[in-house]
């Protein structure tokens, strides 16, 4: 049979996050100790970041937002609504650029050309908070086109 079988893409795509997700460690600097993965700055103690389990069985955005600190619900909003953002971060001469998911620090609305930093999103720490800004945003995606 030519081209790619269905079980193909899936290998194929499953392998793409693998490699998504060594990426993530290797821009976080992420140390593999004791079946885990910690994070170790000059100047700091080593704190877990994820367990090697959680690290296997979650996606990019579960990965992504537990380095960030950020809570079920934004990643669960955010893994049903990515396709509205672009991942994004900051370069000092260009500015905000578009980059691969596994290397954003921002996602930009697109339907509202609003940026979303990933310290901003942490500091919303009430539910309804959260609720309200999605709320809003979801505004303009109805006349989005």
């Amino acid at each position: 049979m030519i081209g790619n079988t269905g079980k193909d893409l899936l290998f194929d795509r499953m392998d793409n996050v693998q490699a998504d997700k060594k990426k993530i460690i290797k821009k976080f600097g992420l140390i593999y100790e004791n079946d885990a993965w910690y994070s170790h700055k000059d100047n700091s103690h080593k704190h877990l970041i994820v367990k090697e389990s959680f690290y296997q069985r979650t996606d990019i955005i579960g990965l992504l937002f537990r380095i960030n600190k950020l809570c079920i619900a934004k990643v669960n909003y955010f893994r049903a609504n990515i396709g509205n953002y672009e991942p994004l971060k900051y370069h000092y001469k260009d500015g905000f650029i578009s980059v691969p998911l596994w290397d954003a620090d921002f996602f930009k609305h697109k339907a509202s050309g609003l940026i979303l930093d990933f310290n901003f999103l942490r500091a919303i720490t009430v539910y309804e908070d959260f609720v309200a800004l999605y709320t809003e945003l979801e505004a303009y995606e109805k006349n989005y086109v």
